[in-house]
């Protein structure tokens, strides 16, 4: 499984478990708050698990963070790439 998988699959879990998200609604282009109807703290508490998972901060851009799946995804993708770059 690559980075892009792993990421999705951390996703997918985290929206299902601790966001109480219907894995039926979650797709690629899902809009996080829009489509899945997350609010600021549900964000928050996805930011901190992603976190988690990948075992850094995702360092995104505040004026421009993920705003769908696809982005989230990607954003984890990377960071978990270059940590295995840094090992």
């Amino acid at each position: 499984m690559n980075a892009q998988q792993q990421a999705r699959a951390a996703v997918v879990s985290i929206l299902i478990e601790d966001c109480k998200i219907n894995g039926t609604v979650i797709t690629d282009d899902a809009h996080l708050q829009d489509d899945l109807g997350l609010d600021s703290m549900t964000l928050l508490s996805l930011a901190l698990e992603a976190e988690n998972f990948i075992g850094c901060a995702l360092d995104e851009d505040p004026e421009n963070p993920p705003m769908t799946i696809r982005e989230l995804v990607e954003m984890m993708a990377l960071r978990m790439e270059e940590q295995r770059n840094v090992a």
